[in-house]
């Protein structure tokens, strides 16, 4: 009976140990998105081919991210979304921003944890919301 309640403790501090391994994980990536997110709000690019390149490079470390660990990146994306919201409330219309910016934020503004959002509803969604000349 004695050695039941010691296999049952041993078990329950593993896998408590194990949730805490993750919770630390998951954390890392909130707070990366959360750096991330300044950078790119913040950044200043010398010319377009530069700016390319950086978003060509953040498009490809979440690629990588949602194949190698699906939950990081929900929590990736999440916190990317919030930090966004933030931002263009506290912006409030008067930052500048390139079209690059725009076409990124757009995918973060949009993203839901459940849901694979393609491309062609993305662009959809960017084009109602952009203005219309007559």
């Amino acid at each position: 009976m004695r050695l039941k309640v010691h296999i049952t403790v041993f078990l329950a501090l593993g896998l408590a140990a194990i949730a805490s391994a993750q919770e630390n994980d998951l954390s890392f990536y909130e707070n990366q998105a959360k750096k991330d997110a300044y950078k790119e709000q913040t950044a200043i690019f010398l010319n377009v081919d530069d700016e390319k390149d950086f978003w060509q490079d953040q498009v490809r470390y979440e690629k990588e991210l949602k194949t190698k660990n699906r939950l990081a990146y929900q929590v990736y994306m999440t916190s990317k979304q919030e930090a966004y919201s933030q931002h263009a409330h506290s912006c409030n219309n008067q930052c500048t921003h390139s079209d690059y910016f725009y076409e990124k934020a757009s995918i973060y503004f949009t993203y839901k944890d459940n849901e694979n959002i393609s491309k062609e509803a993305v662009g959809s969604i960017v084009q109602v919301a952009s203005p219309r000349i007559f």
